[in-house]
């Protein structure tokens, strides 16, 4: 790879009338631009002017298309470059043909003429002398039509001497929707390929990835390849990840590595940070920070800080050695993934090597301004040893803590994760599951305390069939809960089970229960009730549900998949998908569906969580699911300060919080709740004769 070479990018994303919107694609399109003039990653230069690099939300005609894709040929033959082209929106093929045709503001099935033909506009381009070579990404319906065959190319002026890779959402008989080839795509460039080399194609190890990713549509590619003189590879992006794998032993991991060559930068006038950073060049230079002198000294101020940030990388290599070496026989990813989320820190803190970024992440980023000097790294420590669960605690972290002037924090953690466990375990469980079509007569109870295999359980009859009967009930079983529990145990988390209709109504922790609503005091979380009746083949939906949140629980990026109106509008086709176990995941509406009740319905019995925006929210495009990822590792318990928040109008001026999301959620807790009513028959084995 040469980093001198100019590349060039167009990203079209184009709506077509005809067609109905599509509620994603100025995102799409501007985070495949962004990863892809990102230098360290697609090192695509971006362009101003009249056809600028992105192109998007606005009206075009099917010569705007080809004006844009020939100024950035243009470009690409002047600088003897790569160029990459993405097309993303509407497509079709007409009848008894595969040929693509890209769809603008006008276009209909009905005319070719209205839209572009993507195989010629690509063989068109490729056949530019001058160019170095095309890379196409198109995320349209039928895109794989858009592949130009090896005899168009070769039959042009540069007879066939020239190259093409062309990455294709669906087949050519095959929808493509809500933008998932791109999205996906944008995290592979992003988080980088195992397996990859230091640069991603569009190959058979970047195809089968996003395969893996995208459900239901047939990605594909297109490689040509018949230049013996072009300037380097066609190569899509630079891979993140190949640093990573190549220096997975290194004692600093990416996080370190930024930190302390910030520190450095500014500390002296034009320092850089040697390749490989060792335990003995981290040492020099926290021994030369606190003891040399520097004559280049830009800011004596950033010294301390550069001590403090080599001192306390040194201490991360220490502190990975002394767990690595105590729990040698109980660390796993899971269980370090689960200890940071314990501790608190987000997805992001789980990089390419765990204990180290970990570490690096409690020592840099978790760290209180006012707290003791290694408060982040003991929080870290107790949440990997309460993790193991060990009846003892092993006097080596112990002894780490007390050497380090950590042992009260220490303690701390562990009193704070074993009370939070515990409160966990106290729940009450109200449903009402009787409700068929409109508010329920009476609603069951289950209070859920300690180890007890059997739950206590009890029926409070509603004075009335309607809200307010329910919402008395609701405070009977309350009263009825607290007298069971012994003191000093207090009811915090409180379930409520209730059919797809209610649920789509009512907000159960707005609830008035005496004197308090619900949710003032409660962690409420809103289950769906139809995982109670024996007769919704319940063993098979919760197995499914457990299958899928083994999968999520070792998946760094947030696994929801976010559904549009014209994927709710395809009823059969939604069926079909959800059969097929397409939305195995977590499910998100980027809209409030005039019938979310029938949606919800639907959904319930296929995916464990699903989520919405309130019907008086008013997201822009996106809004809903930057929310979402920001908070995913926090909930569902983060609702309960969300929903406070929003009675109180902290975030009135915002247009989307928390707050105005909607969840039903089937964690891991609640499925083993259900177990008993799975209606399972244990058949003792035959005795053999």
């Amino acid at each position: 790879m040469t980093d001198g070479l100019a590349r060039h990018v167009l990203v079209i994303g184009a709506q077509c009338r005809a067609m109905g919107s599509l509620t994603r694609l100025e995102q799409a399109a501007r985070e495949l631009h962004g990863v892809l003039t990102d230098p360290a990653l697609g090192g695509c230069r971006a362009r101003a002017g009249e056809y600028p690099s992105l192109l998007s939300n606005k009206e075009f005609k099917p010569a705007d298309v080809r004006k844009a894709v020939e100024a950035a040929v243009q470009q690409a033959k002047a600088d003897s470059a790569v160029l990459v082209v993405a097309l993303l929106g509407h497509g079709f093929t007409p009848p008894q043909q595969t040929e693509l045709y890209f769809m603008v503001s006008d276009s209909t099935t009905e005319s070719v003429s209205s839209a572009v033909n993507v195989r010629q506009l690509l063989t068109e381009a490729a056949d530019e002398a001058g160019v170095d070579g095309v890379i196409a990404l198109v995320d349209t319906c039928h895109a794989s039509g858009a592949a130009p065959d090896a005899g168009q190319i070769a039959g042009g002026i540069r007879a066939g001497r020239t190259r093409l890779s062309v990455l294709t959402a669906a087949a050519a008989d095959e929808p493509a929707r809500d933008m998932r080839l791109t999205f996906a795509l944008v995290e592979v460039l992003a988080e980088g390929l195992a397996g990859a080399g230091s640069e991603v194609f569009v190959d058979r190890t970047l195809t089968r990835e996003l395969r893996e990713r995208v459900s239901g549509q047939a990605v594909g590619r297109m490689e040509y390849d018949n230049d013996p003189f072009a300037l380097e590879s066609l190569w899509l992006a630079r891979n993140s990840r190949y640093r990573g794998e190549r220096a997975a032993d290194e004692v600093v991991g990416p996080l370190g590595r930024r930190e302390l060559q910030q520190a450095v930068e500014m500390w002296r006038v034009q320092r850089h940070l040697p390749e490989r950073l060792t335990r003995t060049a981290l040492t020099e230079l926290h021994e030369f920070v606190c003891n040399g002198q520097a004559e280049d000294e830009t800011s004596a101020d950033w010294r301390i800080r550069v001590g403090d940030v080599a001192g306390a990388l040194v201490e991360c290599a220490q502190t990975g050695e002394l767990l690595s070496s105590v729990f040698a026989t109980a660390l796993t990813s899971d269980l370090l993934r689960a200890a940071g989320r314990l501790a608190g820190f987000p997805p992001e803190a789980e990089g390419s090597v765990l204990l180290r970024d970990l570490l690096e992440y409690a020592a840099l980023c978790a760290q209180p301004v006012d707290g003791a000097r290694w408060q982040g790294l003991a929080r870290f420590v107790a949440a990997v040893e309460y993790q193991i669960d060990f009846e003892v605690k092993d006097p080596q972290t112990r002894e780490w803590a007390r050497q380090h002037g950590v042992i009260t924090e220490y303690n701390d953690a562990l009193a704070e994760f074993s009370q939070s466990r515990r409160r966990q375990e106290v729940r009450l469980v109200v449903s009402l599951a009787s409700a068929w079509t409109d508010w329920p007569e009476e609603v069951d109870a289950w209070l859920l305390y300690g180890q007890s295999a059997l739950p206590a359980r009890e029926r409070f009859i509603c004075e009335s069939a309607d809200r307010i009967g329910v919402g008395r009930a609701i405070k009977a079983a309350l009263d009825w809960a607290r007298s069971r529990l012994p003191v000093p145990e207090l009811l915090m988390h409180v379930d409520v089970a209730a059919p797809a209709h209610l649920l789509a109504q009512w907000q159960p922790e707005e609830e008035k229960v005496g004197r308090y609503l619900l949710g003032a005091h409660h962690v409420v979380v809103a289950r769906w009730s139809g995982r109670l009746d024996p007769s919704e083949d319940n063993a098979e939906i919760n197995d499914a549900a457990r299958k899928t949140f083994d999968a999520m629980a070792s998946c760094r990026r947030v696994s929801v998949e976010w559904v549009d109106p014209a994927v709710l509008g395809d009823q059969a086709g939604l069926e079909q998908a959800l059969m097929a176990g397409q939305y195995a995941a977590a499910v998100g509406l980027d809209h409030h569906p005039q019938d979310l009740h029938e949606i919800l319905g639907l959904f319930l019995p296929y995916t464990p969580i699903i989520l919405w925006p309130r019907a008086d929210a008013r997201p822009a495009n996106g809004e809903v699911q930057t929310v979402v990822q920001q908070n995913w590792h926090q909930l569902p318990n983060a609702f309960a300060d969300a929903y406070r928040d929003r009675w109180k109008g902290t975030h009135a001026g915002c247009s989307v919080c928390l707050g105005d999301i909607r969840a039903v959620w089937h964690d891991e807790a609640w499925l083993n709740f259900c177990r008993p009513f799975e209606n399972r028959i244990v058949v003792a084995p035959e005795e053999e004769l």
